[in-house]
């Protein structure tokens, strides 16, 4: 597949975004629990590929769901992020990471330098997957891994974003739009997740649900094809696959072979 045209201030608009609107849902009593928070692959990612004490970075670690549990877990984690107002949450939770604001598509690292990479949900609001993906298979050390978790191209959530999501951020992007937007779509939003978070899921974080899901510049679905392809261009062999338990993503992971 060719590197997809890129849309010029693309990168910019993205880190304004999240910096409005962090991707930030965590109750305290989530942070108290936070391996509970983590998708099903992950863990298992974790649990089975990584050893205690290991140098893991976490790219585009968000407010640091997956920093904190990382650090819990034992290894010395290294965490970036596009947004600064991000990495502020991230690094209150997370107290004993190393934390660096960049760019996915030029990471601030010599080549190989840890022992694994996690990119959970990260390259597809980049403004190139493909570009992302390689830069970030650059960072593992022959003989290490990388997790990735990516949105699925054939999956309702695609059609809600490219079709559904049009006009919403049309709409958002006005004052008087954003105003009708908050009053009507945001609240039936709030409702559903209090429904599937069984009372748990706070307004702000609906909210930074929503606006990450339909309101974000960025967002791109991709194959597993396509994802195994990109690895082994790397020099990646992909050695797990988990289409199903992660809802609209497919996570891999991947081994760094000589």
């Amino acid at each position: 597949m060719t590197t997809e045209e890129v849309k010029p201030g693309l990168e910019q608009e993205t880190q304004e975004h999240y910096s409005d609107h962090p991707f930030d849902f965590m109750t305290e009593e989530d942070e108290k629990n936070i391996a509970d928070l983590q998708p099903v692959p992950f863990r298992c990612f974790v649990e089975t590929y990584l050893q205690l004490g290991q140098v893991v970075v976490d790219v585009g670690c968000g407010p640091g769901r997956a920093t904190l549990y990382l650090q819990k877990s034992g290894f010395k984690v290294f965490a970036v992020d596009l947004s600064q107002a991000s990495i502020n949450l991230a690094r209150k939770r997370a107290k004993n990471s190393v934390f660096t604001c960049a760019s996915n598509l030029s990471m601030p690292f010599k080549p190989e330098s840890f022992d694994a990479v996690v990119s959970d949900g990260v390259i597809h609001h980049t403004p190139d997957a493909h570009r992302s993906f390689a830069e970030n298979a650059k960072l593992v050390r022959e003989g290490g891994y990388m997790y990735v978790a990516v949105y699925k191209r054939w999956r309702y959530y695609y059609y809600i974003y490219n079709y559904v999501g049009v006009p919403v951020r049309w709409l958002n992007s006005r004052i008087w739009g954003r105003a009708l937007v908050h009053s009507t779509l945001l609240p039936i939003y709030y409702l559903a997740h209090l429904i599937k978070s069984k009372g748990t899921r706070t307004w702000v974080g609906a909210k930074n649900f929503f606006y990450d899901y339909i309101i974000t510049p960025q967002a791109t679905f991709h194959t597993c094809e396509e994802i195994s392809l990109w690895g082994a261009e790397s020099g990646m062999e992909l050695v797990y696959y988990d289409k199903k338990n992660i809802g609209n993503c497919h996570a891999f992971v991947f081994k760094k072979i000589a």
